[in-house]
């Protein structure tokens, strides 16, 4: 796999998988008898590698997960040799995901102590759902409408029904010129008699567009008791490790939950992303449950009554791995600051692609000119298609 990190130029970015090779994934027989790891490693070598999405590609301009990272690939060979489970207890992956989420709450300007909580998910899809579930808990159940823009994840969609939220709660928002949801139809759109759930984006994923997060959290703050703010920052949140790019977000560290994905911008290998809940009380109560007799907390060792935190009490899973390793890892290795230089430099690099667009109008259309890279780098992922 070094060898395979150290070639990766010379190799096309993507390739199409042959037919000789999809056959050979279809008709491979049930392996009764095992074989040796090296022919399996060998097939891997063969069938596998040759034929990824090519994120891992220095030339991979379409989509937007991010790349990965050398440090992140041996953390995950770590966390596969340790194959601890993080759901909770006196053990070292649940201190580390809670030294993580400090960094990250700090980052983000939310609170940097035990009022606020956070968990670390498979991504922003899930994140939605623990944000939806909370929300819906502050409302005692009462009848929430959500409101978002025409340019939201379609996560948000998905999340709502899992939850049997019905469809004419779900209320879309037209959007500016700027592509941002639009302040005035959002006002226009919102019921005084339901509560609310806001969702503004830090990022779209069609154009990068940054709602007015500072408007949207005014707004749920003249009815905190009946408004819940929720940030999508999928793709753009993880921009305020960058002093220069973090007043693009102003307003984000007000909402009452953020969720982003680290396997993106921050090239934390896949799959890794985070959900902050303001209220932590609300949060835990919401997904604490009664556990099962062969998990009863003791007075001391693993599984102490008092004193560790379970973040089984805080998201959808019990059987969990440990995403922490690899965040942390990258965090430590790289620091903070040379990730938001990195992002710095991806912008101005979009910023300097979209120059060039505009140098050729008769050929090419800049769809959007917005501030983070996202926003010009979906026009570059449609020309990596066309051309």
């Amino acid at each position: 796999m070094i060898d395979y990190l150290r070639d990766i130029r010379l190799r096309p970015v993507w390739r199409p998988m042959p037919a000789e090779i999809k056959q050979a994934f279809a008709q491979t027989d049930l392996p009764v008898k095992g074989q040796s790891p090296w022919q399996t490693y060998n097939e891997v070598h063969s069938l596998v590698l040759p034929y990824s999405l090519g994120n891992d590609h220095p030339h991979f301009w379409g989509y937007v997960p991010g790349a990965g990272s050398s440090i992140g690939a041996l953390a995950e060979f770590i966390t596969g040799t340790m194959n601890t489970m993080s759901w909770g207890g006196h053990q070292s992956s649940i201190y580390m995901e809670r030294q993580v989420l400090s960094w990250f709450k700090t980052v983000m300007g939310f609170p940097n102590d035990d009022t606020c909580s956070g968990i670390l998910v498979s991504g922003t899809s899930v994140a939605t759902i623990i944000a939806l579930a909370v929300a819906r808990k502050r409302f005692h159940n009462r009848n929430m409408k959500i409101y978002y823009s025409m340019d939201t994840h379609s996560c948000l969609i998905r999340a709502a029904e899992l939850l049997n939220i019905e469809k004419h709660n779900l209320i879309a928002v037209p959007v500016n010129q700027q592509h941002q949801i639009d302040l005035k139809a959002l006002k226009d759109a919102i019921d005084p008699c339901s509560c609310g759930f806001i969702v503004g984006t830090a990022g779209t994923t069609g154009t990068g567009a940054v709602d007015d997060l500072q408007g949207l959290a005014d707004l749920c703050g003249s009815r905190s008791q009946e408004l819940w703010l929720h940030i999508d920052g999928a793709l753009g949140a993880v921009a305020c490790c960058s002093s220069r790019l973090k007043p693009l977000f102003a307003g984000l560290e007000r909402a009452d939950s953020l969720a982003f994905d680290l396997h993106k911008w921050l090239s934390v290998p896949y799959e890794c992303g985070c959900i902050l809940i303001r209220d932590g009380h609300l949060h835990k109560s919401t997904f604490v449950h009664h556990i099962g007799s062969y998990l009863t907390l003791m007075d001391g060792g693993l599984t102490p009554i008092t004193g560790e935190l379970f973040f089984s009490d805080y998201g959808l899973e019990l059987s969990r791995n440990m995403k922490s390793l690899k965040v942390w890892m990258t965090l430590k290795t790289y620091g903070f600051k040379q990730l938001g230089h990195i992002m710095e430099q991806n912008v101005d690099q979009a910023m300097h692609f979209a120059n060039l667009i505009k140098q050729h109008p008769n050929d090419l259309e800049l769809l959007n000119t917005a501030e983070i890279n996202w926003n010009v780098y979906r026009d570059l992922n449609e020309l990596a298609f066309l051309y």
